[in-house]
């Protein structure tokens, strides 16, 4: 879109710059000695390159670029230095560019600026300059000043409501959530179809009230590949009133081809989908489809979700560990060090490291110290998690120094993690700066695993160490995710890996008072010697029976947790009154009152009153009956009348 419509730029944006452009910077050149940048010089620096000369321009164009350049050394989202150095020394070659490929422009917002600069590269590549800086795939000087040129007025001119444009700046928009840390703010509509355009903003603008910058953009792209799908099958579309189940089993086999085996991706495009189709019905949108979602799109559609291994938890090794604290001090640039100590002490998320404030951040009670903060992701406020004394004392050093720069201007959120000047100031540190000093640190540190191969660190994988270190150490899963901060103690589980040798050593210590086994032989228990035992199988059942209630039945053994409430009652036939015994089954009583009897014994061994009272109550019944049965004397409760039938029943039975 060409935002000075018909060329002509809004009146009260050209009288802006005209008032900025006032004074001293009237001036075709500009001297960064001047008393008009004393305000803006942070530091001196050499005698050459000191002026900025801005009549190489044409006329047109002239004073958009005093007003760029001025605009942003004020905001201080440029430093005098830069812009002597860097743009200044760029004007020459970028003024005979605009001469002679674009003499009639009123604004360097009338710019086509994908072919504009590749006709720039092509230009400076035929003049034999260098269009790539050290060898990095980033624009040059010229290309870099251009670009920004075009970014700053395409947005300074359009007037517009943030919803009407085809790219939303989402600072511009109350309400939305974006991190400080992150420097993508932008969503870009530009390649959603025409037709189906103002329905993904309609839909965007409910979503992005509520949920985060990082969803809407997955929204945004997920709506594009569907949209366009949609778009090329069907051209005179503009809603989705006709959509057919049919249509979404063409977009299914589509998708299928597209992602192939990426599961993971497959399931999430779906969902998202899926959601935009009951979102759009529910607010009763116009454009919406006719047919009901639930028959659009069947469960049977999404892939399952691909369970984790203990494998695939991307925790840092302890050799790895060792490494990095040995080697820390090398990472550059120096400031990210602090935040490194923190991820490694704390396990929270970097945005959430990042969002620290320097005047709340620590705590010191009388159990020992604190870090505090928000946790963004589950909405967990004022959160806590202890700290030693030495990562305290780092914090305490970091929170000096921040404090000691900050003021209203450079640093008016008072993050204790901060850039004081420059184009993110008064903002936290770029995370992804931070993942790309890693794995220079990594690279240059040569930080390998086990078998000698790079091991190269995310920011998000000293959150996975810290959970299984929680864990392998003992510490109850439940204090394991409020420490994370975690909604459900499933995601604590999720990827928190506990290593087999953890294992063992909690079975070891949960048996530490010793397991027994009844000796068959000799009918009395007899304690099983950790080290005896080979058969992993021998090792879990006695590991039951020494949790569980293990009371004796006809049968086999009632297996019942302590604190489960039996369903019924112990061998609850001996006292039901249409059970009936003879002295036949003497033997079996006998045998019967032996094993309970043992079973008792063992119990008061190992204290476990329980197994004594629940064994006792089926022995109090057992010997009055093998009593009743010594005597030659049948035993059944109901008697003869209540086992045959009498009168009129005795009749209709027959």
């Amino acid at each position: 879109m060409n935002l000075s419509v018909g060329y002509l730029l809004p009146e009260n944006k050209v009288s802006e710059i005209t008032k900025k452009i006032s004074g001293y910077f009237k001036n075709d050149i500009w001297d960064a000695d001047d008393t008009a940048f004393k305000d803006f010089r942070k530091s001196e620096w050499g005698k050459t390159h000191r002026k900025m000369d801005f009549s190489v321009f044409p006329s047109k164009l002239k004073n958009e670029v005093k007003f760029f350049i001025l605009t942003r050394i004020q905001k201080d989202d440029l430093q005098l230095y830069s812009a002597v150095h860097n743009y200044a020394r760029s004007f020459k070659q970028l003024s005979k560019f605009l001469k002679k490929f674009y003499p009639h422009i009123n604004s360097f917002a009338d710019l086509d600026i994908n072919k504009a600069l590749m006709q720039l590269r092509s230009h400076l590549s035929e003049l034999g300059l260098s269009i790539r800086i050290y060898g990095r795939r980033k624009l040059s000087n010229y290309e870099n000043l251009l670009n920004r040129l075009f970014l700053f007025y395409k947005d300074f001119y359009d007037t517009r409501d943030e919803f009407e444009k085809d790219i939303w700046d989402v600072r511009n928009i109350p309400g939305a959530k974006f991190p400080d840390h992150d420097s993508r703010h932008i969503l870009n509509f530009e390649d959603v179809p025409i037709p189906f355009r103002p329905l993904a903003k309609r839909y965007l603008k409910f979503r992005i009230s509520h949920l985060s910058l990082g969803q809407c953009t997955l929204d945004v792209r997920i709506l594009k590949l569907f949209l366009t799908f949609i778009h090329d099958k069907n051209p005179s579309w503009k809603d989705l009133n006709d959509l057919t189940r049919k249509d979404i089993e063409d977009y299914l086999i589509f998708h299928n081809k597209k992602f192939h085996d990426k599961i993971p991706s497959k399931r999430s495009y779906l969902i998202v989908l899926n959601v935009f189709l009951e979102t759009i019905e529910k607010l009763q949108f116009d454009e919406a489809p006719a047919l009901p979602v639930n028959l659009l799109l069947f469960r049977e559609d999404f892939p399952r979700p691909i369970k984790k291994s203990e494998n695939d938890i991307k925790y840092i090794p302890e050799g790895v560990l060792q490494q990095i604290e040995e080697k820390l001090e090398f990472l550059k640039p120096s400031k990210y060090i602090p935040i490194i100590v923190l991820l490694r002490a704390t396990g929270w998320r970097i945005s959430d490291i990042l969002n620290l404030r320097y005047d709340n951040c620590l705590e010191q009670t009388s159990q020992g110290w604190y870090l505090c903060g928000d946790i963004k992701k589950t909405q967990v406020m004022n959160h806590r998690a202890p700290i030693t004394k030495e990562v305290a004392g780092i914090v305490e050093a970091v929170i000096k120094v921040t404090k000691d720069q900050s003021n209203t201007i450079n640093n008016p959120k008072n993050y204790l993690f901060v850039q004081l000047e420059g184009v993110r100031r008064g903002r936290p540190y770029n995370y992804y700066d931070i993942h790309r000093s890693l794995r220079r640190f990594t690279e240059e540190q040569n930080i390998v695993d086990d078998s000698g191969n790079p091991f190269f660190i995310k920011n998000h994988a000293f959150r996975h160490t810290k959970g299984v270190e929680l864990l392998n150490n003992g510490m109850n899963i439940l204090h394991v995710q409020k420490w994370m901060a975690h909604a459900s103690p499933e995601m604590t589980l999720h990827y928190a890996k506990i290593l087999d040798t953890t294992m063992r050593k909690s079975w070891e210590e949960a048996t530490k008072q010793g397991i027994f086994r009844i000796d068959i032989e000799n009918k009395r228990p007899v304690k099983v010697e950790l080290t005896d035992i080979e058969n992993e199988d021998i090792i879990e059942w006695e590991y039951i029976r020494h949790n569980l209630d293990a009371v004796k039945m006809e049968l086999g053994y009632c297996m019942k947790p302590i604190k489960q409430p039996c369903p019924t009652q112990a061998n609850p036939c001996l006292s039901c009154r249409n059970f009936c015994t003879t002295p036949e089954f003497i033997p079996k009583f006998e045998t019967e009152i032996k094993e309970v009897r043992n079973v008792i014994e063992r119990g008061k061994v190992l204290g476990r009153q329980v197994w004594i009272d629940k064994n006792q109550t089926t022995l109090d019944r057992l010997e009055p009956i093998l009593e009743i049965l010594k005597t030659g004397t049948t035993h059944h409760l109901a008697g003869k009348k209540g086992r045959e039938y009498i009168g009129e029943e005795h009749t209709h039975e027959k």
